[in-house]
């Protein structure tokens, strides 16, 4: 009789089925906790209507329970689960939410308050991370805190100024806080998120050389050619799309034109990324041209598939983002110095301020509806931050990433939970605008500005007629409200979003 194969052959033999099966088990219990994150938040949110606990916390919770459980296992797959790979969440998890930030965006009220916007996401962001990099490095140098080179604090002050309200902008909407407000909180953001990673891209590849003031001017030439060039990357995808649908004819096979559309979506930020720029910046910007322009050229089976498919990803990979970092706050156990928590929270709140009140006065001298006192305080008070901080925070250069890390996942949980939880008492302080539902049907068929008609009109006569293949017949629908995205679930960024005009 043959022997039979002993126990290490047959782990030797069938070893790549081992790996399987172990990927298998990791993704197990992985969807397991994606699934249980989603109806924690569901029942916190749409049953308990609990207004200290917002959905995004909910969530973080969750993940924290999820990590607390893996490393009482101490497994080799309970620790996989723990870890937080920056590349995932660049690569895979933020392009679906960052372009259905600017597919599902109310483009009327966007641009009505673009300089607003513009202002806080590009200069504010700009002051608050020179604020909050230069002050961290002061109290380094005279020994108050971790001694971090210029370079480090730049890139720190970077990092640090993504802002993610998510659970704001669920609040807001949900509450039918003014949408001037809403909107500059929300463009703000999205474009707060490009801006930041691309200012801390551009002040890393400095950390552990020589800073010098060419350094600054350098920094910035380079901030100004990535920002562009991957706005012009997106654009183009998006025209490019437009073009494609108006010209090619897909004999009503839906299941072809959405596989086109949705592959177009992930494309200009692969392209972008493979030329050295920023794919965030330009899926966000083709997410908008694709709307305005493609989105008129496909079936309108295709149109509701494709604007459901892409409000439910974002959801998802939104929800895994912040289970994610849920999970992995046991794992950051070492760089826990008090000084430079402290410090580093302390100059948050100051850079944000530093851009939020004196950008406001100066806006104020233009704007025709000016930005009130409490509406200030209302900006200052959004200042979250989220998983784009913490993983930008998780590829930081340099001997001192486990600080940068712990330090930024401090400062997460302090703004989501306290900030976060805090936002309707806020709201109620200081008597922010409630719309009631007359009042925001009212407002939604309210003259445009006269600027944004003009815009109206050259795109209608010169870039329309290119581009679409109806130009008489667009697909404008009638305005819904400021906070809805036109799909049946929520969208966690985009309580932000709206179907658009």
């Amino acid at each position: 009789m043959e022997e039979l194969p002993h126990e290490n052959d047959l782990v030797e033999r069938h070893g790549g089925a081992t790996d399987e099966i172990q990927l298998a088990v990791f993704f197990t219990f992985f969807l397991v906790l994606v699934l249980g994150s989603i109806l924690v938040s569901n029942k916190v949110s749409h049953h308990w209507h609990c207004k200290t606990l917002p959905e995004a916390a909910a969530i973080i919770l969750v993940g924290i329970i999820g990590g607390w459980a893996c490393k009482l296992h101490g497994g080799p797959i309970a620790k996989s689960l723990t870890v937080f790979d920056p590349h995932t969440f660049f690569i895979v998890l933020l392009p679906p939410i960052i372009f259905n930030s600017g597919y599902t965006m109310k483009r009327r009220f966007f641009f009505e308050n673009i300089k607003s916007i513009l202002s806080f996401a590009i200069l504010g962001t700009f002051i608050s991370n020179v604020v909050v990099g230069v002050l961290l490095y002061a109290v380094g140098k005279i020994g108050w805190s971790v001694r971090l080179s210029i370079a480090e604090g730049m890139a720190f002050g970077a990092l640090i100024s993504a802002t993610d309200p998510v659970s704001t902008l669920a609040i807001f909407q949900e509450l039918r806080v003014d949408p001037t407000l809403f909107y500059i909180v929300f463009g703000e953001s999205v474009l707060n998120d490009a801006v930041g990673i691309v200012l801390f891209t551009t002040f890393a590849k400095f950390v552990g050389y020589v800073y010098t003031p060419m350094s600054t001017v350098f920094a910035l030439l380079d901030f100004v050619l990535i920002f562009v060039g991957s706005t012009l990357v997106g654009v183009f995808f998006g025209v490019l799309s437009a073009l494609l649908f108006k010209h090619f004819d897909f004999k009503d096979c839906v299941l072809h034109e959405v596989g086109v559309y949705v592959t177009f979506s992930y494309l200009p930020f692969v392209a972008s990324t493979a030329m050295d720029m920023s794919g965030v910046v330009s899926i966000l910007f083709a997410g908008i041209a694709m709307k305005h322009y493609s989105h008129n050229n496909i079936s309108m089976k295709a149109r509701e598939l494709c604007s459901k498919m892409f409000s439910t990803m974002a959801h998802l990979t939104e929800a895994t983002v912040f289970l994610n970092l849920g999970l992995c706050v046991f794992s950051v156990q070492h760089g826990y110095h008090f000084g430079l928590i402290f410090w580093a929270l302390l100059f948050c709140f100051i850079g944000r301020a530093a851009h939020v009140y004196p950008l406001s006065a100066w806006l104020n001298r233009s704007l025709k509806v000016p930005i009130t006192a409490n509406q200030q305080h209302m900006l200052w008070f959004s200042g979250l931050r989220g998983a784009v901080a913490f993983a930008l925070a998780s590829s930081f250069p340099g001997e001192h990433r486990e600080d940068i890390v712990a330090t930024t996942m401090v400062i997460v949980l302090v703004t989501v939970f306290a900030m976060g939880g805090g936002t309707v008492a806020m709201l109620d302080r200081l008597k922010i605008v409630r719309l009631t539902p007359e009042e925001e049907q009212a407002l939604d068929k309210a003259v445009r500005p006269a600027e944004r008609m003009q815009l109206l009109q050259f795109d209608d006569m010169y870039i329309t007629p290119l581009l679409l293949r109806d130009p008489e017949k667009p697909a404008r629908k009638v305005i819904p409200r400021f906070g809805d995205t036109g799909t049946d679930g929520d969208n966690a960024n985009s309580s932000s979003s709206a179907e658009s005009t």
